[in-house]
């Protein structure tokens, strides 16, 4: 009888110590490992190799001499330029410039002779060569040249000419630099950008800066036109033809490098909160540079919302009623704005119409809308915010014409080396940030989805790099576009938020519950079967 309790309490004792080791070698690392938090392994080191490296965009320069008599000197002044053109910087973004002197050759020449005026030469140079966008040409005409470029001459195309003697070309030298570093590569402006993107606070605001709108794929314009009595005044506008006439030339050579989206609205009984001032001649009234501020707001709410991410560029054009008009604005020395038009920062610009208005036999009067005045104004105020080239002549840079597209060649190569470079520090910021965020939080999820954006984003970061450094401003910026989608995506991920509210302490509240009315009858019979055994060995070791 003894023999059978003892055989079957080494069978309890057994089966104890069975399930516990099930439960601590099985059960465990089973609970454990299905209970992990899925995490996908990110390219840290890339991440953080990107953040470090400096950005370089590469600008062919190449000067071509139709003056014999410069022949001897186009070494030195290749020497000169490249050394004046090349400076140290401690900028993240540097500029590699290549620069390239020599004589025109007789396809050239021919060129030269044939062309009547300086904008037939610029676009015989951009038929001949079709510049890329980082590639900018000089043209050194002689003084007894017909064709005269006093000051330097900047053609659509990006063509700079330059009627020089061999007497006055170190002083040309010198007026050339600034054009080309900050008119056509716009370098300061390309600090800017980076800044901008960085977040860097150690900088002073500048008006650019503040006022263009960031780098996106995408912005929406919408043209309103507000008339504040529609049953006095009747006012007509031919907004469509606005648009296909003006706006979409513009438009159309920025569609390979941005989604941009038109809508118009016309909005009946709104009016401007702030009143204007009466003048003293009680001839008109006006508003002043203080008044505008508090006008965006209260008309802000009267335009309606966007189902949209991309920004939006507001356009309004305000008729004043019957009893205010003319309303005019006046700047800070008290004097008419000839537009009579104002912009706001990152949200667009209002345009104040005064318009005589036209007769009818009965009903409201009708104001028909003067719609190239108004388009013009608001392709001006739309370049500035969207960061393009501000054309201000001196006594050193003369521009030729917009053209119809209302951009040139060379202000879209400003732009894009702009952007490119703002969307790589964008790219390299929001990386930078989510890999600091998930190294901090341990039991965020990093799914598969994830993983892919992040790795397309550092692949196409450094192959935007490559390209940009190697003077492909175009694949560059496209390449560029691509890792700010990519890494935006990865940062704004929904599923990253999945268990951010799930803290350790939440855990075991829940995890208690569930393993305590298990574990302790388990442990209990582990360690009883354990001391069993032991008395056990000890009882045999006496009797032996």
């Amino acid at each position: 009888m003894a023999g059978e309790d003892e055989k079957e309490k080494f069978t309890q004792t057994y089966a104890a110590l069975g399930i516990g080791l099930v439960c601590i070698l099985i059960g465990v690392p089973l609970w454990w490992k299905t209970t992990e938090i899925y995490r996908v392994q990110l390219p840290y080191a890339d991440i953080h190799r990107l953040a470090e490296t400096k950005i370089q965009y590469s600008v062919e320069i190449e000067v071509i001499s139709f003056n014999s008599k410069l022949t001897k000197s186009l070494p030195d002044i290749a020497k000169s330029l490249q050394t004046s053109l090349t400076r140290d910087k401690r900028s993240s973004v540097q500029p590699v410039y290549q620069v390239r002197v020599r004589d025109a050759n007789n396809k050239e020449t021919s060129l030269w002779k044939k062309s009547k005026t300086l904008d037939d030469l610029d676009e015989a140079f951009w038929e001949l060569t079709k510049l890329r966008h980082s590639k900018y040409t000089i043209l050194f005409l002689p003084e007894s040249s017909n064709l005269r470029a006093r000051p330097q001459y900047v053609g659509r195309f990006g063509n700079v000419i330059v009627t020089v003697s061999k007497e006055g070309i170190t002083d040309m030298l010198q007026q050339l630099v600034p054009t080309i570093q900050e008119v056509l590569v716009r370098e300061g402006a390309v600090e800017k950008s980076l800044d901008a993107a960085q977040g860097l606070r150690t900088q002073k605001p500048d008006k650019e800066s503040m006022r263009w709108f960031r780098s996106n794929p995408g912005y929406d314009v919408t043209f309103t036109l507000v008339n504040p009595q529609p049953d006095v005044l009747d006012v007509q506008w031919n907004i469509q033809a606005g648009i296909e006439g003006y706006l979409k030339p513009f438009l159309d050579k920025l569609a390979n490098f941005s989604d941009i989206s038109v809508a118009s609205q016309v909005l009946h009984y709104v009016g401007l909160v702030a009143s204007p001032k009466k003048d003293s001649s009680e001839k008109f009234h006006f508003y002043t540079e203080q008044d505008l501020p508090r006008m965006i707001n209260p008309l802000e709410a009267k335009l309606g919302s966007h189902a949209s991410n991309n920004p939006t560029l507001n356009f309004v054009v305000y008729v004043p009623g019957k009893a205010s008009s003319p309303v005019y604005i006046r700047d800070q020395n008290g004097e008419r704005v000839a537009s009579n038009s104002f912009l706001s920062p990152r949200w667009g610009g209002i345009l104040i119409y005064n318009a005589e208005a036209r007769s009818k036999a009965a009903g409201p009067t009708t104001v028909d809308i003067d719609i190239k005045h108004i388009m013009e104004v608001f392709l001006t105020q739309m370049r500035l915010l969207l960061n393009i080239h501000v054309q201000t002549p001196n006594q050193q840079v003369s521009f030729a014409e917009l053209g119809k597209e209302a951009i040139t060649e060379w202000e879209l190569s400003g732009w894009l080396r702009c952007r490119c470079v703002e969307n790589l520090a964008t790219a390299k910021a929001s990386l930078q940030s989510l890999a600091q965020l998930l190294d901090q939080i341990v039991n965020i999820v990093i799914n598969d989805d994830i993983g892919r954006e992040v790795e397309d984003a550092v692949r196409s970061i450094e192959h935007s790099e490559e390209l940009l450094a190697g003077g492909h401003l175009h694949d560059a910026f496209i390449e560029s576009r691509n890792a700010i989608v990519a890494s935006e995506k990865a940062f704004f991920d929904q599923s990253l938020l999945e268990l951010l509210y799930f803290p350790e302490d939440q855990k075991f509240a829940i995890y208690i519950p569930l393993f305590l009315p298990i574990s302790i009858p388990v442990l209990t019979s582990i360690v009883q079967a354990v001391k069993w055994l032991k008395q056990h060995r000890r009882e045999k070791l006496k009797s032996q």
